[in-house]
C-alpha cells in the first residue's frame, strides 16, 4: 500500500472531509478540551475550548491558526502541520474558484436573444459575399407592421444582464445590515442589550466598547469569557456578562494586582492574554474534609453553610447593592478583611477563609454571624 492510500489527508476534498479528520486527530490523541488548551498554551498558541468545541462541531472550513494550534497541541509533527496548512488552503482556493465561477456566470432568460432577421426572399451568401437581395450597407428602413417581404429589419438587441454584486459584496451587505440591526439594540451608554444576537465568529477586536461590563452580551464578551477560561477561570462561555462573569473577572484581578473593578479595559484583557494563570484552587470535596474537621462540633451544619454561602467555591465574589463586596469560602466582606488586616488574595484562599470562619465561630458558638436562607 502507498503512502497516498495510508494518508486520508490526500484524499481530502472538502471542507467537511477536512473538519472530519480533524476531530479524529483530536479523539486519538486522547486529550480533553482542557488539555489542548493547556498544551496550545504551553507552545505558544491560544485555543479556548469554546473555540474548539465550535470549530470541530462545524463543517466549515476553520481558521488557518485554529488549525495549526489544535494540531500542535495534539503533538503532530512541522512536517505535517505544513501538509495540513497546504491541504487547508487548496481547500480554501477551490471554494473561492467555485465562488467566482458563480457569480461571474450570467443569468440566462426564459427565452434566448433575438437573432438578426433575414428577409424571407434572401439568398443566402456565397464566396463570402453578400447576400442577393440584401439590401446595401446602410441604415436599413425600418419595416412597418406587415411591410413587404424582402425588407431588411434591423438586429434586436438582447436586454442587457441583470447586474449582480458579486459574492464578496454580497455578503458584506448582509453583514451591514446586521450590523445596523446590531447598533440599534445599544442604548446610549454603550450598553449591548440582551436581546442582541452573539456573533462568535466576529471579530472581538473590532467594534468593541472601550469597557466592557455587567450587563452586556455579545461577541466581546464571550472573547473575554474565553480568555478567563484559559487563565484558569471556569466560567459559563455564553456571551452573557453576568454575575458569574464578574465575580471571576474580580478574581483574576485580585491576583494579578489589577484595580479590582469587575470590568474589563483594554488593560485587562491584555493582561488575560498573557501568561498570566490564576492558580488552582482546593476541590469541592477536599475543602468538605477540611471544613468537617475544624468543625467538629457542627461539621454538617458548617459544610450546609458555605455552600449556601459560596457554593463551596472559594473563588466565589458576591457584590452587594451598595457595591461592596464579599469573598471567598465563607463570604468576608471588605469591611471584615480591613479590620483583619488582609488583602483580597488571602480572602480567597479557602483555609485562611475556614479558619477566619472558625474564629467567628469561637466567640458567639454558633453561626449567627452569617445569614444565608437559600442554598446554591
Amino acid at each position: 500500500m502507498d503512502d497516498a492510500a495510508r494518508d486520508p489527508l490526500t484524499h481530502v476534498a472538502t471542507a467537511g472531509e477536512y473538519v472530519a479528520l480533524l476531530r479524529d486527530v483530536r479523539r486519538r490523541s486522547g486529550l480533553t478540551y482542557r488539555e489542548i488548551t493547556r498544551q496550545a498554551s504551553a507552545a505558544g498558541h491560544w485555543l479556548p475550548p469554546s473555540t474548539l468545541a465550535t470549530m470541530l462541531g462545524r463543517t466549515t472550513l476553520p481558521r488557518e491558526r485554529t488549525v495549526v494550534a489544535l494540531l500542535v497541541a495534539c503533538g503532530t509533527t512541522p512536517a505535517d502541520v505544513r501538509r495540513w496548512v497546504e491541504t487547508r488552503r487548496n481547500i480554501e482556493a477551490q471554494l473561492g474558484e467555485r465562488d467566482r465561477w458563480e457569480n461571474q456566470a450570467v443569468p440566462t432568460t426564459s427565452s434566448p436573444p433575438a437573432a438578426p432577421q433575414q428577409a424571407e426572399n434572401s439568398e443566402p451568401a456565397t464566396d463570402g459575399g453578400p447576400a442577393a437581395n440584401s439590401e446595401p450597407a446602410g441604415k436599413p428602413e425600418p419595416a412597418g407592421d406587415g411591410g413587404p417581404a424582402g425588407t431588411v429589419v434591423g438586429p434586436v438587441r438582447p436586454p442587457p444582464p441583470r447586474v449582480t454584486a458579486p459574492w464578496p459584496t454580497r455578503r458584506w451587505l448582509r453583514l451591514a445590515v446586521l450590523a445596523v440591526l446590531g447598533v440599534l439594540t445599544v442604548g446610549a451608554s454603550g450598553v449591548l442589550l440582551p436581546g442582541a444576537a452573539a456573533t462568535v465568529d466576529s471579530s472581538p477586536s473590532e467594534g468593541c466598547p472601550l469597557i466592557l461590563r455587567q450587563g452586556m452580551y455579545g461577541p466581546c464578551v464571550l472573547d473575554l469569557q474565553e480568555r478567563l477560561v484559559a487563565g484558569g477561570l471556569d466560567v459559563p462561555v455564553d456571551g452573557w456578562f453576568g454575575p458569574d462573569t464578574t465575580s471571576r473577572l474580580i478574581v483574576f484581578q485580585a491576583f494579578g494586582g489589577l484595580p479590582v473593578s469587575g470590568t474589563a479595559d483594554g488593560r485587562v484583557l491584555d493582561e488575560l492574554s498573557g501568561a498570566a494563570k490564576v492558580p488552582p484552587t482546593w476541590t469541592e470535596d477536599r475543602i468538605g474534609k477540611e471544613v468537617r474537621r475544624v468543625f467538629p462540633e457542627d461539621p454538617g451544619g458548617a459544610v450546609q453553610l458555605a455552600r449556601c454561602l459560596s457554593g463551596l467555591d472559594p473563588y466565589r465574589v458576591e457584590i452587594a447593592g451598595d457595591g461592596s463586596r464579599r469573598w471567598g469560602l465563607f463570604q468576608f466582606s471588605d469591611m471584615e478583611l480591613s479590620r483583619l488586616g488582609v488583602d483580597r488574595r488571602t480572602a480567597l484562599d479557602p483555609g485562611w477563609s475556614i479558619g477566619a470562619a472558625r474564629h467567628v465561630w469561637s466567640r458567639t458558638g454558633d453561626f449567627g454571624h452569617w445569614h444565608c436562607t437559600a442554598s446554591r
